[in-house]
């Protein structure tokens, strides 16, 4: 819907489609991308890692994530990139315009692609500190190396010395889809001004975000993460930058109960 959206908008004679692809299809893809048969695509789970054997490059977001979210044709190459953190940050400097990146202390909830992208963009602005939190120690510990000047991994048992001085803390689990389950972060021990965001966009107010929210705290729904990464991929297959707007965000967030 997002790209059609944008498609129709700027008279652009394409249209985006969703195909299930198997591992063993997936070079197929690739080579209908090398032979223009296709403009480009965006991957999800389980091929955001896989696929870069099969590309021609990867950039420098896609290195520090060592995933793939948006895949693209330039100079006759096949070129992987991951768009989720740039568009974190877009929809979180979107919302609160005074937040500082630079120096900022991050805690991120869990260990997965998303979390690798997110932690790559605030890596990109500088962020002061990133503690990476997840329920297996060892995948923690593998994001946090991405960065080991700036991140670290940190355990459950840490949660309390984390919440009192984070100014931001990402839902990056799954936890909270469907409004099943939410992570048990000590939120009534952070600053009032610290900030919950959660990636999960299904359904728009999480568990997470309710609690945060009951407690009075700023929130950050996926919805806007999933608007703004969308935004570099259209702009990487058609050369026209779109812009994330009200009517848009409004046609989405109406489509999202049918998900739920």
């Amino acid at each position: 819907m997002i790209h059609n959206y944008w498609i129709n908008l700027y008279g652009i004679d394409a249209k985006y489609t969703i195909r299930d692809i198997t591992p063993d299809e997936l070079p197929l893809l690739i080579d209908d991308i090398r032979s223009d048969k296709l403009q480009g695509c965006n991957i999800t789970v389980p091929h955001k890692e896989t696929v870069i054997r099969l590309l021609d490059h990867i950039d420098e977001a896609a290195r520090q994530t060592g995933s793939v979210n948006t895949i693209y044709k330039s100079n006759s190459k096949v070129v992987g990139t991951s768009t989720d953190g740039e568009g974190f940050i877009a929809h979180l400097l979107g919302n609160y315009r005074q937040f500082q990146v630079e120096g900022s202390k991050v805690v991120l909830l869990g260990a997965g692609g998303a979390a690798r992208s997110i932690l790559g963009a605030f890596i990109a602005g500088s962020a002061g500190s990133i503690a990476v939190v997840n329920r297996t120690p060892e995948r923690a510990m593998e994001v946090a190396s991405l960065a080991p000047q700036t991140a670290h991994a940190a355990t459950m048992r840490e949660l309390d010395i984390l919440a009192s001085t984070a100014q931001i803390v990402i839902n990056t689990t799954s936890l909270g889809t469907g409004g099943n389950g939410e992570f048990p972060f000590p939120m009534e021990l952070a600053a009032p001004d610290c900030i919950f965001a959660d990636i999960v966009y299904v359904p728009l107010k999480t568990p997470f975000l309710a609690h945060a929210e009951a407690i009075g705290r700023p929130t950050l729904d996926g919805l806007g993460m999933l608007l703004h990464q969308a935004v570099r991929g259209f702009e990487l297959w058609f050369d026209v930058r779109p812009e994330v707007t009200d009517d848009l965000r409004a046609l989405i967030e109406k489509d999202i109960p049918r998900h739920a």
